[in-house]
């Protein structure tokens, strides 16, 4: 079973080479951004690791709206031969503790109107859809905004 800790800069690589296969180009992370959200003072960043090595890891943030902290989870990847193993459901159990912690009451997200897989996930974890960003990937592609209390 896979083990969750903070992301350490040793990671970014690994990290990195992993947000490119679980997202197609445009939609996944530059090495910039990805460092910029893995590192951000206002972040959480955690992986998911093992024997095996680096299974998924979740990146997640507090924003204030109206007077209160929102958790917006910013990814989850999960290698794609790890996938529908429990490491999706552990990393997102560990993001809404901490948020949890720090008085966070509302979880919100975007995901891609046509990943069905995520969609479904999210459903399953007890996100509801909340709205649509038109273009929000690619300039083309719309996004669902989904959310749940935390």
């Amino acid at each position: 079973m896979a083990e969750i800790r903070r992301v350490e800069r040793e990671d970014v690589e690994t990290l990195f080479a992993l947000d490119q296969a679980c997202f197609r180009p445009g939609i996944a992370y530059s090495k910039a951004e990805l460092r910029y959200f893995l590192f951000h003072p206002t972040g959480i960043s955690l992986v998911a690791a093992d024997g095996d090595g680096i299974a998924g890891f979740a990146i997640a943030e507090m924003r204030m709206e109206h007077g209160q902290p929102i958790g917006h989870i910013v990814t989850i990847d999960v290698e794609p031969a790890r996938r529908r193993q429990g490491v999706g459901r552990m990393l997102m159990r560990a993001v809404t503790e901490r948020f949890r912690e720090a008085g966070v009451a509302r979880l919100r997200l975007e995901v891609a109107v046509d990943n069905n897989g995520a969609i479904a996930f999210y459903k399953e974890l007890g996100f509801a859809l909340e709205g649509r960003i038109r273009g929000y990937y690619l300039g083309r592609l719309d996004a669902l905004v989904m959310a749940r209390a935390a």
